[in-house]
């Protein structure tokens, strides 16, 4: 599914080539419908590189954000579906505009893919992808990015937890229950990373108290309400245009 035609690699080249280690690298990969992206798809990446780094000393090298196939999105947002090519822009926008681009990238396999992929498979074809094509002496270790909400719904996505070259870092989400997460059997080896609320020694200065969401900003802008403090005004700009194009 992955290939040089729907991934760049070059941020990790790059980054590989300026920052050269004896830490694990690890690459970090968050799909969604990003029906449009917001602000805290950028800033909880942000987030849990900062974590991981400090945290668990890993060289985080470079981060994908993966829109989900049209299939899937239409399925859950029908005539609100943005296509996925725009939604692509809209990433690429987004993450130019946080000033992010030396560590994030869109990944486009998972849209470009002729049909819905699931999250798991998509991560590890990232992961076979990446350490096919670097073929370093270490393998990276692809790490899934996951609001609190997503990993309960999924009762703690454990195959991606099971995986030695995997992991799922969850990023605390306002009024989702945590007592699944800091269970002790979910944090023993199991490679799940709890970006949680309290974290006193994180940066949060990039990203937003509120709780955000694609759905907010599609009521709000429908009701031409100002939505730049929940997205990007690059974001929005585009979706005057996806908009036009509707009319």
């Amino acid at each position: 599914m992955h290939s040089e035609r729907t991934t760049d690699l070059s941020i990790l080249y790059s980054n590989l080539k300026s920052h050269p280690t004896n830490q694990e690298y690890v690459v970090l990969i968050k799909t969604g419908s990003m029906n449009p992206i917001h602000r805290c798809h950028i800033s909880n990446m942000i987030r849990t590189k900062q974590y991981l780094e400090r945290v668990h000393n890993f060289n985080v090298i470079g981060g994908y954000i993966s829109p989900t196939h049209d299939e899937y999105v239409h399925g859950k947002l029908r005539h609100e579906l943005i296509n996925g090519q725009h939604r692509i822009e809209m990433c690429r926008k987004a993450i130019e505009e946080a000033g992010q681009q030396h560590w994030l990238s869109v990944d486009m396999a998972e849209c470009m893919a002729p049909q819905f992929i699931d999250l798991a498979s998509v991560t590890y074809s990232l992961q076979m992808f990446i350490n096919q094509t670097l073929n370093l002496p270490k393998p990276v270790r692809v790490i899934y990015v996951a609001g609190l909400d997503l990993f309960n719904r999924c009762r703690g996505m454990t195959s991606l937890r099971r995986s030695p070259l995997g992991g799922v870092a969850v990023v605390y989400r306002p009024g989702q229950d945590d007592r699944f997460i800091t269970s002790t059997h979910v944090q023993d080896g199991s490679n799940v990373f709890y970006v949680c609320a309290n974290d006193d020694d994180m940066d949060t200065s990039g990203s937003e108290s509120d709780d955000i969401s694609s759905t907010l900003i599609r009521e709000r802008y429908k009701n031409n309400q100002n939505c730049e403090h929940l997205t990007f005004k690059s974001v929005l700009d585009h979706m005057k245009i996806v908009s036009s194009k509707k009319n």
